[in-house]
């Protein structure tokens, strides 16, 4: 499994999935929600890191909750960890647990 060591024009994957995550938190800010949360784990940990750490967790946090009710689940973290884009930073323990936490809403 690649853990976001694969480069493509020098950047690698972890760092195109940081930069979409900082994009998805801005959109999300334009729609009136500042998840501050998600970007301070960021800043701690890099997104990847806090991705993981977000899905493993056995409650949803208030943020995911508001953007499905908001018809968003597109700016969920569980939703970037399914795309195929990511697929080589996750385990498929990751990939299962966003998706049963999208099943359930």
């Amino acid at each position: 499994m690649h853990t976001g060591v694969c480069q493509i024009d020098g950047v690698s994957i972890a760092d195109d999935f940081q930069a979409a995550c900082f994009k998805a938190i801005e959109e999300c800010r334009q729609l009136g929600y500042d998840p501050t949360v998600w970007a301070s784990m960021i800043e701690r940990h890099g997104a990847v890191a806090a991705a993981k750490r977000l899905v493993e967790t056995s409650t949803p946090q208030p943020g995911f909750e508001r953007l499905v009710r908001a018809g968003r689940r597109d700016l969920t973290v569980e939703w970037a960890v399914l795309q195929d884009r990511w697929r080589p930073l996750f385990l498929d323990t990751h990939r299962e647990a966003a998706q049963w936490r999208l099943d359930q809403r």
